[in-house]
């Protein structure tokens, strides 16, 4: 006969324990609350002639012995094809005595029913990564983005990091001021959760933890202001880093996160003098055997972003060399040292004109990079790019070549034999650098921020009207972030030091 049924109401009303008054298809507290009415659930219980464990009860008989063999017969439970809740089958086998035996992996994304922090932080960041101008997002298009919801159950530190990073985003997409993007008690938590991760044995080499440092070192580049409880996380990252070892080719977030802290370290190595341990072993072999992985995981467009990175790992090294050949007192010594590291300079240049010429014809040839006119820029005309990731590769090609010329010319200064196509060549390269800039701006303040580097390193070679063109673009970087000074002469001193200091030609003040 029927059972009697226990309860009409919606899921939601039960779960906060209100009266529903099932008024379907939604509930008035439903209604209220502006939130999708589950309707009524069928808890009806059937019951078959007084036992409803009568199939169960069948099914164990069935695994008694056969009659008159002497042979178990135990019954056989099939594991669902499409297991429910936040699974995914990998495969099934088949194990003697009737055993099945399953292996299963979390799927790729929050679970359906959000009902933790993680959950909910990992849907608004799937979100993020799915909005219409995603790929036109410099948050959205960081390598590691994509990787971290499926992570962040695994660690709380990487849950309070990724919502203080989903936050800004909200408040940068809003256009607010950039000293009021990053709200200071998420920052707070984050850097809170950042440091028990870290003081936790368990916990402070995981791949997660790292990802938090990395995220909070991003978001101070983007919108760090004069905040009392700022600080520089690269000195973290790299001994983080080295604690834990190579990158997991393995593990796709950990690639993703050995390769974008590339860049966030190359400042770091270049003002500490440090030496840049991704050239040497262990790194060095695991990093140049990740490129069949990155050819299954990553566009080719992310692929020649990396492979001209590569090349900015000589630039601590080259600066290190001009700034020791200007301290040597060995005049017959640095005319040795200014041999070979023009030399070296030169062999390097090359190497990256090997690689990079060839890939900017194709995106020409593509129209993925595209020269229009601009009558309103000093230059007179701009670039147009199909993609962030081919914007990236032109902007890094043009600024290692920078340093690259910049390095070759004053140690040929050095020999007393200056060379005038040196000079040249250097004014062409900052055109280029100087084409992308409107394009850059179009995109926000975001990415102004994080292409300011070439603008300093190319500011020497302009003439008059295009320093002021220039200097106005980086007072407008400087007022976003909150570090402006009302004397131009002032902040152009600043970029001249930078330039020089990125160099090797003096040290940072």
């Amino acid at each position: 006969m029927v059972g009697v049924p226990r309860s009409k109401r919606c899921q939601r009303c039960k779960r906060i324990k209100v009266k529903c008054d099932e008024n379907w298809p939604t509930c008035t507290p439903c209604a209220r609350a502006k939130v999708p009415c589950s309707g009524p659930v069928n808890l009806t219980k059937f019951i078959s002639q007084n036992d409803h464990h009568a199939k169960r009860k069948n099914e164990s008989k069935e695994a008694k012995a056969v009659a008159g063999t002497g042979i178990m017969a135990p019954a056989k439970t099939a594991i669902p094809e499409t297991p429910s809740g936040n699974l995914e089958s990998i495969r099934t086998q088949d194990l003697p005595g009737g055993a099945t035996f399953g292996h299963f992996r979390l799927s790729e994304g929050p679970r359906k029913n959000l009902t933790t922090v993680a959950d909910r932080v990992a849907a608004r960041m799937v979100g993020y990564l799915a909005h219409d101008d995603a790929p036109w997002d410099m948050m959205a298009s960081i390598g590691y983005s994509k990787h971290l919801p499926i992570r962040l159950a695994e660690s709380a530190a990487l849950r309070d990091t990724v919502a203080l990073m989903c936050s800004a985003w909200s408040n940068y997409r809003r256009n607010l001021p950039a000293n009021q993007v990053i709200d200071p008690n998420m920052y707070g938590k984050a850097l809170r959760s950042l440091q028990r991760a870290l003081n936790d044995r368990a916990e402070q080499l995981n791949c997660e933890t790292l990802a938090s440092a990395t995220i909070l070192a991003r978001l101070e580049l983007w919108f760090g202001t004069n905040r009392p409880h700022q600080m520089n996380h690269a000195e973290g990252i790299q001994a983080l880093m080295l604690r834990r070892g190579p990158p997991s080719l393995e593990d796709d977030l950990d690639l993703q996160l050995a390769l974008e802290n590339h860049a966030t370290l190359l400042t770091h190595w270049i003002v500490s003098g440090e030496e840049n341990f991704y050239f040497s072993e262990p790194w060095a072999k695991v990093i140049q055997g990740s490129a069949p992985v990155l050819h299954k995981t990553v566009s080719s467009e992310r692929r020649e972003c990396y492979e001209i990175g590569y090349f900015f790992g000589f630039w601590p090294g080259l600066v290190q060399e001009l700034r020791q050949l200007s301290n040597n007192p060995d005049i017959i010594s640095q005319l040795e040292q200014a041999t070979a590291l023009q030399d070296r300079a030169a062999d390097i240049e090359a190497d990256v004109r090997a690689i990079s010429e060839p890939i900017t014809r194709r995106a020409r040839r593509e129209g993925r990079v595209v020269e229009l006119p601009n009558p309103g820029f000093p230059v007179g005309s701009k670039f147009e790019f199909s993609s962030l990731d081919t914007m990236a590769f032109y902007l890094s090609y043009v600024m290692i070549r920078t340093v690259l010329n910049r390095v070759q010319y004053h140690a040929a200064a050095f020999l007393g034999i200056p060379d005038p196509l040196l000079t040249v060549e250097h004014r062409d390269i900052c055109k280029q650098t100087w084409m992308c800039m409107p394009f850059v701006k179009g995109l926000g303040m975001m990415p102004a921020v994080s292409y300011a580097t070439p603008l300093y390193l190319t500011y020497e070679g302009a003439d008059e009207d295009e320093k002021e063109y220039l200097l106005d673009y980086i007072i407008e970087i400087a007022t976003y972030k909150g570090r402006v000074s009302s004397d131009r002469e002032a902040i152009e001193r600043f970029v001249l030091n930078a330039a020089k200091a990125l160099t090797g030609r003096s040290q940072f003040v």
